[in-house]
């Protein structure tokens, strides 16, 4: 079984200086955390990003949304909602929100 990210455990590896270990690679997936859950719910379907990660999201057995990371989707995304890397409306103090920053990838389109 793949291993799952979550927030505590990606911010247990926080520095001082960068923190590049939110760099995720595509296919790695995340736990959203409930606060990071209600976010999607709010902006579902009115932002790309929500769009983008119900499209790459599944419900484990204890109801947990698990995103798997796609990089370039996720950056498309943030750019239709002219906000390449951040998402709109949501906690600069938010993991997903640190995930998108540093794992998003720019589109060449």
């Amino acid at each position: 079984m793949n291993k799952i990210h979550t927030s505590e455990s990606l911010k247990a590896l926080d520095d001082d200086f960068e923190n590049f270990h939110y760099q995720l690679e595509d296919g790695v997936k995340y736990k959203l955390t409930k606060g990071e859950e209600e976010w999607l719910h709010f902006v579902g379907g009115r932002y790309g990003i929500a769009d983008h990660l119900w499209e790459n999201i599944e419900e484990n057995e204890d109801g947990d949304l698990i995103y798997t990371v796609e990089t370039l989707g996720m950056g498309e995304a943030l750019e239709d909602d002219d906000t390449f890397p951040k998402a709109v409306m949501l906690s600069d103090d938010a993991t997903l929100q640190a995930i998108f920053f540093y794992s998003a990838c720019e589109s060449q389109r």
